[in-house]
């Protein structure tokens, strides 16, 4: 007989399903808002997860839950997402539409909000050519913005299909952006798009010069969009890892005046520290919503840059709709 001690308690009943996540009230009351990324393990334990929150609980406002970047195998986002709900921290949950097709993306969104997940971030999805299973077949039976359309309609309480639902979801969805395509136009365009199909929110690809972000900013404003912007940073530790990510991973463009800088010096992880924490402070004080930090899983790091910042407000407590489930299983 299993242990009950392994088992998951039910989702405790909500006496409010429509209550707002704390991303969607920060955005929404204009505070600062600072998001880090988890990346779920490769394997079938989460082993380190409690200490892990424990160190965002105050100091960020929510969590991305990776769903497999770079097409490269890892559990499914979901369950660290409700992992990190039972321990005091609110997920945002990455949902590609790489591997699933339109019924199953419901199926996984409808779970999830059963679960006391409410922020979605709606990705297209990283090739399978690009990761560790490149024969795997490619699904994208739907592009990210046609995800923000579907998810719109479970809001409405409806299927993409029309058919009624037993009542309304609701998510607080965003999409992704990258400032640093070039030719920036098509990307302008989609960021756009998005907007108008239900993105509350945006994350952008790695930036690491502000000047990455002003001419984006200055393209976003002259299209009259105010949708909030969470600016992405990455916190760089090597001059292997910036060549890495300059020259492999799609979307990410490091300045030469970054890669010049973390080559020559003698310390390239206080380097990169200082890189995004510098980057940090000029964007607040330029005025965006926010920035999504993405650091491999250094949540100390994290916290650290929070409260030098004084970025550090969150109360640690879950929205009334989320549920508890015992983390131990």
């Amino acid at each position: 007989m299993t242990s009950s001690a392994h088992q998951a308690s039910p989702p405790a009943a909500s006496e409010d399903d429509s209550v707002s996540s704390l991303l969607q009230r920060h955005l929404e009351e204009g505070r600062f808002v600072l998001t880090a990324d988890l990346l779920p393990p490769k394997g079938g334990g989460w082993a380190g997860l409690a200490s892990r929150a424990a160190c965002l609980r105050d100091t960020v406002t929510a969590v991305n839950v990776a769903d497999m970047p770079s097409a490269v195998l890892a559990q499914s986002p979901l369950a660290a997402s409700v992992l990190l709900l039972s321990m005091g921290v609110e997920p945002v949950l990455q949902l590609t539409c790489r591997d699933r097709n339109v019924l199953a993306l419901q199926a996984d969104l409808l779970a999830a909000h059963a679960l006391g997940i409410r922020n979605i971030l709606g990705l297209t999805g990283d090739h399978v050519r690009f990761g560790d299973h490149p024969g795997a077949k490619p699904v994208f039976d739907i592009s990210a913005t046609d995800l923000l359309l579907v998810i719109a309609e479970l809001n409405a309480g409806r299927s993409a299909a029309g058919g009624s639902l037993d009542g309304p979801c609701h998510f607080f969805a965003g999409a992704a952006a990258n400032p640093t395509q070039t030719p920036l136009e098509p990307q302008l365009l989609r960021t756009l798009c998005k907007s108008h199909a239900g993105a509350k929110f945006f994350q952008t690809q790695p930036l690491f010069h502000l000047e990455q972000w002003h001419t984006f900013e200055e393209q976003l404003r002259d299209h009259a969009m105010d949708t909030p912007v969470l600016v992405g940073t990455f916190l760089l530790e090597s001059p292997g890892m910036a060549r890495f990510m300059h020259h492999k991973v799609p979307g990410v463009v490091i300045p030469d005046s970054v890669m010049t800088g973390i080559e020559r010096t003698e310390d390239p992880s206080a380097y990169g520290r200082a890189l995004v924490r510098d980057l940090i402070e000029a964007l607040r004080e330029s005025g965006v919503a926010g920035v999504h930090l993405m650091t491999h899983n250094r949540f100390e790091t994290v916290a650290e840059l929070s409260h030098e910042l004084n970025i550090a407000e969150k109360s640690g407590t879950p929205a009334p709709s989320q549920p508890t489930l015992d983390p131990t299983f």
